[in-house]
């Protein structure tokens, strides 16, 4: 109980801090006081943060909130950003490490295609405009953050100023989001995380898009994360019109990769966790989360057309192609604009630019064979005829 009051208190203490620094109270809707709440209720018990750590929390935390106050300022005094339709966007969805990043920044490629840079969900306010979108300085703020960050990191995520980034960095400004839980060890929050309603992350979420696009305006948004996994019925109440192109890859070569970057990330924050309990958390929560979209796509048959699967080792073989194939389901022409962009970023962002990722699954305790039993029946719809399934 103590932990409890603890933690609402923490956050009543940095909506305040947030306040103070920015001088604004407008935190729109919708509500996010109760995620923050479980959270930091959760890193109070549950992180084993130090002091140095907790400060590092708080800062992070206040960063956010007066990004929303911000946010929410803007939309006020420009009633152009509530009035955007956000039509027919198109999401990348998958397990993580299953190509969602790379088919991500390859249809954002194209110029009609709109995507959030990581400069401008960085620094989202004041709302972008098209005659500074290439020279406004948070992009170069944001790219000597982003080359702060090890080397190692960042090979293995593709990260840049002008990359796209994630919709998991939108949903933490309503502290909905698995980010926060990827840094250290909060189970509770994690927990009630995946089965909470996320109908006011998705709220925000749109929020946002109309935000960058008020005056940054394209014909349709191309977005990514693979937790929305867990959240498709809600996703689709949020945006009716939605298009979700599905990546597939083999759950023995995701489960490890994907493991190694948990880890990693925990390090950089100076946590330890048990590598073989890291694992076995980490396949659960993405099993669970194939189970409950599999289980979507079931119930929903009247999507089915709304889907378009794609398996991993086609991307790599031929991301062209891939491309054009997405293209083709959702008819959508593909110009020679489009296709001259897409060719120019593969050419500049070739596989390992960034160095290589080395991982093994015995590193975590993993065995291959085990995660394609567990994985059977993901295995047996989306990658029975792929070759490139196994290593």
């Amino acid at each position: 109980m103590l932990k409890a009051e603890e933690g609402r208190r923490l956050a009543s203490d940095l909506i305040a801090a947030a306040e103070r620094e920015t001088g604004l109270s407008d935190w729109g809707e919708p509500s996010f006081s109760y995620p923050l709440d479980m959270l930091c209720v959760s890193f109070l018990g549950e992180s084993g943060a130090s002091s140095q750590q907790q400060a590092v929390f708080e800062r992070q935390i206040i960063g956010h909130l007066s990004k929303r106050l911000r946010l929410y300022a803007d939309r006020a005094a420009y009633p152009e950003i509530a009035g955007q339709a956000i039509t027919a966007p198109l999401f990348v969805v998958g397990f993580p490490r299953s190509g969602t990043t790379i088919l991500h920044s390859l249809l954002a490629a194209d110029p009609r295609a709109r995507s959030p840079l990581a400069w401008e969900l960085a620094e989202p306010s004041p709302p972008p405009r098209a005659e500074t979108f290439t020279t406004d300085p948070r992009i170069a703020r944001s790219q000597a953050a982003i080359e702060r960050l090890p080397a190692r990191f960042r090979a293995m995520h593709a990260m840049g100023a002008t990359l796209p980034d994630e919709c998991n960095s939108i949903m933490q400004l309503n502290f909905q989001s698995l980010n926060f839980a990827a840094s250290r060890p909060l189970p509770s929050y994690q927990q009630w995380l995946l089965g909470s309603d996320a109908g006011p992350a998705f709220a925000l979420h749109r929020h946002v898009l109309q935000h960058l696009q008020a005056f940054v305006p394209r014909d349709w948004w191309v977005l990514k994360a693979p937790p929305h996994l867990f959240w498709l019925d809600q996703l689709f109440a949020a945006y009716p019109d939605a298009r979700i192109v599905f990546t597939h890859r083999d759950p023995a070569q995701i489960m490890p990769s994907n493991s190694s970057l948990i880890a990693f990330i925990h390090e950089m924050a100076g946590n330890h966790p048990d590598p073989a309990e890291l694992g076995r958390a980490e396949t659960a929560k993405w099993k669970l989360g194939m189970e409950q979209a599999m289980r979507f796509r079931d119930a929903r048959p009247d999507l089915a057309a709304r889907f378009c699967d794609v398996r991993y080792a086609d991307l790599v073989a031929d991301p062209l192609g891939v491309a054009a194939a997405v293209y083709d389901h959702f008819a959508i022409p593909m110009s020679a604009p489009a296709r001259a962009a897409m060719v120019a970023f593969m050419a500049a962002n070739p596989q390992g630019k960034h160095g290589s990722h080395s991982y093994s699954a015995s590193d975590f305790a993993l065995d291959p064979e085990a995660i394609r039993r567990d994985f059977a029946p993901y295995i047996a719809r989306y990658l029975q005829a792929d070759n490139g399934a196994r290593p």
